[in-house]
């Protein structure tokens, strides 16, 4: 009997609310009494498996999200003093333990977890999924892909591409506020030799240029008509206020210029009155 999996069993007996269900080697599983209205003695029932309470092993014909060895995003329904309980699409909710999970999640927030058999033999999900994901056999550079981040770390937000391929998007390329759980749109900009992908929040730089010339527009109307960065203001400045790198700042600026709608000085620049 599987665990934790979608399998067939035969109808063994009825006793008082519940039936027995069995396999070939004549292990028991229960399940209740309502759904099995139209099943006969000896018939086989199509049914997932899953822990009940003690240690009893109970069986459900109601399709589950998720089954055994499978990645899906699934919903957090409430938090205990052991972890998440985790809405599986059955009437109990399968535990997702404080250790193995990530940072601060929220309830009723749907997150990409992986459901295992725990050390007690019984079903559990995590949060700790690159083991469980691919390198890369589908993706080539400039790809366009979407993902869920699944952990945050030093280097940067890591992400499953398709909940399959692992990926990372480095840190410095991440403009505003993502947590885990958030889906994200992304290019594929590099590819490792051993597959692993690097992703970009960032369009290929001809067509990011009028998305990071509005955004400099709109930091100078917020500002009054006037930022204090320009051509001699050095990386650093630049990426904390406007989150560019100095080259994407730069063609921003030019095509501003080119327009007329900015003026430009070594250490500022000025918004054109009346635009």
């Amino acid at each position: 009997m599987d665990l934790g999996k979608i399998q067939n069993l035969r109808l063994k007996k009825i006793e008082n609310s519940r039936g027995i269900l069995v396999d070939d080697d004549g292990n028991e599983a229960l399940i209740d009494k309502e759904e099995i209205k139209d099943v006969k003695i000896s018939e086989e029932v199509r049914t997932f498996i899953y822990n009940g309470h003690k240690g009893e092993i109970w069986a459900t014909r109601k399709k589950p999200y998720i089954e055994l060895g499978q990645l899906k995003k699934l919903k957090l329904s409430e938090k205990s003093k052991f972890g998440y309980f985790v809405d599986i699409g059955l009437d109990k909710d399968i535990l997702l333990p404080f250790a193995e999970s990530y940072g601060r999640l929220n309830l009723g927030k749907e997150y990409l977890l992986y459901l295992y058999h725990d050390r007690s033999d019984r079903l559990a999900l995590t949060m700790n999924i690159k083991d469980k994901l691919k390198i890369n056999d589908k993706f080539k550079v400039n790809d366009m892909v979407r993902g869920i981040i699944y952990s945050i770390g030093k280097p940067g937000y890591f992400v499953a591409v398709d909940n399959t391929y692992d990926a990372m998007i480095p840190k410095e390329e991440v403009k505003g506020l993502y947590v885990v759980g958030d889906e994200v749109e992304a290019r594929v900009a590099r590819i490792l030799k051993n597959g692993f992908i690097t992703l970009t929040l960032r369009e290929k730089a001809y067509k990011q240029i009028d998305a990071d010339a509005d955004e400099i527009l709109d930091l100078l109307r917020d500002n009054s008509g006037i930022i204090y960065l320009g051509d001699k203001s050095r990386p650093e400045e630049i990426k904390e206020i406007t989150g560019l790198s100095k080259s994407a700042f730069k063609r921003a600026l030019g095509k501003l210029y080119k327009k007329r709608l900015v003026e430009l000085y070594d250490r500022k620049t000025v918004l054109n009155n009346g635009k």
